[in-house]
């Protein structure tokens, strides 16, 4: 039985990427737009304009969900004050120190058999894109993708392919690279996530931390205690796969 400490990081985690929803009336929701010319520039402000569909530095509050807006790229650097998901920072330090009664009660058996791995999309636009830098104090409220380096205190992506580097952690539906966190989730991971608490719903690479969890294993888990509900190669302290429990090695 997981405890309620390792449940409050998980659900604060994902609700930090939940996106705030104004309420409104039927008749805005039917609005047809008149669309616009979008143009490209070097410089934008965040949240960008539905004119702008392309920049090399993007600074601001952050990118929102807007449905006037079907896609928007940074080429380069996307610089972000958003104060937003700070309180989280509390509930990861609370749950740090309760690790030793995660760990002892932690067979995460009532996942569905590995299907409560599985994370969902999100759907919003626009669907930013960042190629290159992004550094910020929060995460992206819309669908994101990104090729580089991240630095965040949180962040969901789509699809991932670099470094992402946070606080609380990184959800990621295809992920090829690294992520560094607290908690860190995909559906698919063809490189490495280091942890406290890592899942993957398909595992192509490496997990490192102390509570790793997939349902299908074709790489490698490192930790205090490894749950696959496939067979594979684990290596921890206490190991749990479809075939066998086992200290030290299990495969």
């Amino acid at each position: 039985m997981k405890t309620r400490i390792l449940l409050l990081l998980i659900l604060t985690t994902k609700i930090i990427y939940a996106q705030d929803t104004i309420v409104q009336q039927n008749s805005i929701y039917q609005q047809r737009f008149t669309p616009v010319e979008q143009h490209a520039q070097f410089f934008g402000f965040t949240p960008m304009s539905k004119k702008i569909n392309k920049v090399n530095f993007a600074f601001g509050f952050g990118h929102v969900e807007n449905r006037r807006i079907a896609n928007q790229t940074i080429n380069g650097l996307n610089l972000e004050v958003n104060p937003a998901p700070i309180a989280g920072v509390f509930v990861a330090f609370l749950a740090i120190l309760h690790l030793p009664d995660v760990i002892g009660n932690a067979d995460l058996s009532s996942r569905g058999g590995g299907e409560g791995l599985r994370i969902k999309n999100w759907e919003h636009t626009p669907h930013v894109k960042v190629n290159g830098l992004n550094l910020s104090t929060g995460c992206f409220f819309t669908t994101a993708s990104m090729n580089g380096l991240n630095i965040s205190l949180a962040n969901k992506f789509n699809d991932f392919n670099g470094v992402s580097v946070t606080v609380l952690g990184t959800i990621i539906d295809h992920q090829n690279g690294v992520s560094v966190g607290v908690y860190n989730a995909n559906n698919s991971l063809k490189g490495a996530t280091v942890g406290l608490f890592n899942q993957s719903y398909e595992l192509k690479g490496v997990h490192v931390g102390l509570i790793n969890a997939t349902k299908y294993n074709r790489g490698l888990q490192v930790g205090v205690y490894n749950r696959s509900y496939s067979k594979g190669f684990q290596i921890g302290v206490w190991n749990k796969n479809a075939k066998r429990s086992f200290p030290i090695l299990n495969w």
